[in-house]
């Protein structure tokens, strides 16, 4: 700088060379408090948000078994039951459950499906029964009675997949139990 000096209060220069004042300031305006406060306010935004997604992705499935089913009406293309289903919150905060909607696999075949809008909360490390509708048709019924008969195996598997609708909003948890029962077979004579 040649010993050429200039007052950065007033920025204005003691010496020829003019060039020292856009050195000083980069080229550029200093930002202002009120950006410098939006950006901050920004940025704390986003770290919550962030913060909030990785709560939800910290929580564990649920956990659901099927604990009892009983027809209630039997028609001719429609089958109507009652299912109770177990629900285990393997987590350490209550869950919140204000919907539900599941499908269920016998012996790996499609059989029924179901939905619900019961308001349930499972406690935190807990379990909680659920009854729920299951709606089947004729073609599924006589599929799986078709089979049983050709196999004749009292050993029966199952599946029930779908997905739980907790909080407000509501936030969408899978799930995915399996599980399997037995038929009592009569004696043959």
């Amino acid at each position: 700088l040649n010993k050429k000096t200039f007052d950065t209060d007033s920025l204005q220069l003691k010496g020829e060379n003019r060039k020292i004042k856009q050195w000083a300031t980069h080229g550029q305006r200093r930002p202002s408090m009120k950006w410098i406060a939006n950006a901050l306010c920004l940025l704390i935004a986003f770290s919550s948000l962030a913060g909030c997604s990785g709560l939800f992705r910290a929580l564990e499935r649920p956990r659901i078994n099927i604990a009892n089913i009983i027809a209630r009406e039997v028609k001719v293309f429609e089958q109507v039951f009652d299912l109770e289903l177990r629900i285990q919150n393997p987590n350490d905060l209550p869950l919140e459950i204000n919907g539900l909607v599941f499908e269920m696999e016998v012996n790996d075949k499609r059989f029924a499906t179901g939905v619900s809008n019961q308001n349930v909360t499972v406690d935190r490390l807990s379990s909680a029964v659920i009854h729920v509708e299951a709606i089947t048709t004729l073609w599924g019924l006589l599929r799986q009675i078709a089979e049983y008969q050709q196999t004749q195996t009292p050993r029966v598997t199952y599946r029930i997949k779908g997905s739980i609708y907790s909080g407000s909003p509501s936030i969408r948890l899978p799930f995915d139990g399996s599980g399997e029962f037995m038929v009592p077979i009569e004696p043959t004579p």
